[in-house]
């Protein structure tokens, strides 16, 4: 089994996403991924979570808006973690 580190912003965009999280992690659950769910509440969230919890991870997806992407991108890099990164687009004009 894989390890899968799940940032989610519940509050992007029009916060389609939430009726869908479970599809969501079903998905991956098929696709062999033990899954950690992280939901963001505040800014510096999605950072900080994909800097203290990636290093362990074979795959980090984030779920949200431009904002939740790039703290994402923004904790890999800090924390210097070399793994593959997927985006489901939930926010208001994904940029």
């Amino acid at each position: 089994m894989k390890n899968m580190l799940f940032i989610m912003n519940p509050f992007a965009g029009m916060r389609r996403a939430n009726k869908h999280l479970a599809d969501i992690l079903m998905l991956f659950g098929n696709a062999d991924y033990e899954v950690t769910v992280h939901m963001t509440r505040n800014t510096g969230d999605a950072m900080d979570a994909a800097f203290r919890k990636s290093k362990d991870m074979d795959l980090v997806v984030c779920c949200g808006g431009d904002g939740t992407l790039n703290e994402t991108i923004t904790g890999l890099v800090r924390a210097g973690t070399h793994v593959p990164v997927g985006y489901i687009p939930s926010g208001t004009t994904n940029d």
